[in-house]
């Protein structure tokens, strides 16, 4: 019996540490993506290169997050793999076409992780640290999606955002849009004038707050149903 049993313990216990490494890594790149880039003064023309390098990384190390779980690994990859080409190719041979077709890619994927990521938060098992760093990072991801969804549509719609100060042309300023959006902070420097750039602007920020008043009721579900729980009811 020891030693059937010892291989499964090391097993889940390798598991778990990759993927709590995994998920650790991949939530400071989000950080660094959020809240570093945007307050760096970095020229112009190095901005897409800096922005391709810590994309890449988020996308692969977002994907390894569902490496114990072989259909949300292949699910995550397949939408990080060909978004990682296509930005590079992108960068190498800028085109408006492409870019869009880059941006549109870049939506996906970061919806795929999102995903991936929620699945590992909402799991059975004990509630711990690793599903705490889900939910911010798929929070996170949350206002990174919104980002490029508002750059996408401005692509079409050059007048679907008004900016009393500067024009918003960086993927930065969008990053910035969004999360004021997304806690509803709203200074009123960035507004949407155009119907599909409001209706973006209305479902971000209803959005950001359903997910976290559902967030805390289901993790509180779990910890109060786990049997492994001081507050199990049953």
């Amino acid at each position: 019996m020891k030693t059937s049993i010892t291989p499964r313990a090391r097993e889940f216990i390798t598991q778990t540490w990759q993927t709590q490494a995994n998920l650790s890594f991949f939530l400071v790149l989000l950080a660094v993506t959020v809240f570093v880039l945007p307050s760096l003064e970095i020229k112009r023309p190095h901005v897409a290169f800096y922005a391709n390098v810590v994309y890449s990384l988020v996308l692969a190390s977002g994907a390894a997050i569902g490496w114990g779980r072989p259909r949300l690994f292949a699910f995550a990859a397949c939408a990080a793999g060909p978004t990682i080409v296509l930005r590079w190719v992108e960068w190498l041979a800028p085109g408006d076409t492409l870019h869009v077709w880059s941006e549109a890619f870049s939506l996906a994927s970061v919806i795929a992780i999102a995903f991936v990521l929620l699945a590992q938060v909402f799991r059975e098992g004990p509630i711990n640290a690793m599903r705490v760093q889900g939910a911010v990072a798929a929070y996170l991801l949350i206002g990174v999606a919104y980002a490029y969804a508002y750059q996408i549509d401005t692509h079409f719609n050059p007048a679907a955002i008004a900016s009393r100060e500067v024009k918003v042309t960086t993927f930065m300023d969008w990053i910035y849009y969004s999360f004021c959006t997304l806690s509803t902070l709203g200074y009123g420097d960035i507004v949407p004038t155009s119907r599909l750039s409001r209706s973006l602007a209305i479902a971000e920020a209803i959005s950001g707050q359903l997910y976290l008043a559902i967030l805390i009721a289901r993790l509180v579900a779990m910890q109060v149903s786990d049997p492994s729980s001081p507050n199990h009811s049953g």
